[in-house]
Formats: C-alpha cells, structure tokens, sequence
C-alpha cells in the first residue's frame, strides 16, 4: 500500500513539474513573440507620425509618444494590440474622426511600403481605437499578424454595434 501511495505521490509531482516547466517555456515564447510585434508596431506608428506631421495633419509637439503598452494582458494571449500616447491640442477631440482615418492611411502606406505581412487583406496595422483622455491622445493600434487580434477587432466591432446594444 505504500508502494501505491509514494508512485502517486511522484506521479502527481511529476505532473505539477512539467506544467511548471511547459507553462514557463509557454509564457516566455509569448512574451518573445509580443515583443517583436511591438517593436514592429513601434516603427511603424513613428513612420506614421512622421507621415502626419510631413502632411501638416499633426505637428512635431504633438507627435512625442509618452507611452506604449500592450493591450492584450486585458484581451487574453496572442492578441497584438499596443496603446499609444500622445500630448492632444486643444481640438484633437473634435478631430478623432479625420485622426483616426490619417493614421489609417499612414499605417496602410507603412505596411505596403514595407511589405509586412498580415493574416487578413490590406493594411497590417489598424487603428482599433481612439480617444482624449487627461489632455492626452490615446491610439491603439492592432498588429494584424495571427488570427486572435483579428478576432479582437470583430468583438470591437461587435460592442461599438447600436444594434449588439
């Protein structure tokens, strides 16, 4: 009976062992993963800044990014999506919609410019959403690099729907 009581014993050890091992080799995989998108994503927003300001859409002040913080620790693994923000002029608010469309196209023109690959048709990077907050513009922006950001975007959609509501 002891013999029975000690292999259980080291079965469950051994158990508990590998899914420490499997979910450490998991997490850091992922966190290698997240830190290549965001560094892509990093390159690609200051590209489309730099668009902006060369357009006179924003200036060089409003261009500085004061933060950049992934947002899939809220939405689960795998989603690629990074905040971004920025010192808002007094009439960023009113502007969101054309915002957000700029920064759009300038991510589209990165993306085709640079021929960074993407699991859906089109840009590799969107724009998933926009807003002021505190004096500051915050832009989150979706790396469209695997299936589970894409689905991020459509459950996005999905609460932004008056007719979901």
């Amino acid at each position: 009976m002891a013999l029975i009581v000690e292999i259980i014993i080291g079965v469950i050890i051994a158990i508990v062992i590998y899914e420490l091992i499997h979910r450490t080799i998991v997490q850091r995989a992922t966190r290698i993963v997240r830190r290549s998108a965001q560094d892509e994503t990093d390159v690609a927003v200051k590209a489309a800044l730099q668009r902006l300001v060369n357009e006179d859409v924003l200036t060089e002040s409003e261009c500085q990014i004061e933060a950049a913080e992934t947002v899939a620790d809220v939405w689960g693994r795998g989603v690629m999506s990074f905040e971004y923000s920025f010192p808002a002029a007094l009439d960023t608010e009113r502007r969101l919609p054309e915002l957000e469309q700029a920064f759009n196209q300038a991510l589209a023109s990165f993306s085709a410019d640079h021929q960074v690959k993407s699991v859906v048709k089109g840009s590799a990077f969107v724009v998933s959403d926009i807003w002021v907050y505190t004096g500051e513009l915050h832009l989150d922006v979706a790396y469209l690099m695997n299936e589970s950001t894409v689905e991020y975007l459509k459950d996005l959609k999905k609460l932004d729907d008056p007719a979901v509501k």
